[in-house]
């Protein structure tokens, strides 16, 4: 499995967990009610937010930007602290109207189920063929055909 095709599995993966979780904190929101359903809803919002973030920067093609990859990370990063900070301003006046509990709760639900999934799904591929050829590639040498 080629590098690129690992990174839109998890890509995939990623995408799945954020929305399903994210879905669940809604409905258990939805059936508490009242500041319960506003905690729920901004909590799994933003999850959902961070999760495309992430799904944004695995989906990018890397491999034709090599020298770029490495800053990939970081602008992934800025981006949610970016999201961070505007959800602090824009909540801190509306915070009466929410449950803190269930906000901080489907918020957590949907970053750790994100992040649990891409770890695992980029460690399960951290042993995948290069596709380079050669002796680290698995294919021998046409230079030196007795490797």
């Amino acid at each position: 499995m080629s590098q690129q095709s690992l990174f839109r599995r998890t890509a995939v993966r990623v995408a799945w967990t954020g929305g399903v979780i994210a879905a669940a904190a809604l409905i258990a929101g939805a059936l508490a009610g009242g500041s319960a359903w506003a905690g729920a809803a901004w909590g799994a919002l933003i999850g959902v937010l961070l999760t495309l973030i992430t799904v944004g920067a695995l989906l990018i093609p890397w491999d034709r930007f090599p020298m770029f990859a490495s800053a990939g990370v970081m602008a992934s990063f800025a981006a949610k602290i970016l999201v961070m900070i505007g959800v602090v301003l824009v909540l801190g006046a509306h915070r009466e109207a929410l449950a803190p509990g269930w906000f901080f709760c489907a918020f957590a639900a949907v970053l750790l189920g994100v992040t649990a999934v891409e770890v695992v799904s980029l460690g399960s591929g951290s042993h995948a063929p290069s596709g380079r050829s050669g002796r680290n590639g698995g294919e021998k040498d046409a230079a030196n055909p007795g490797a």
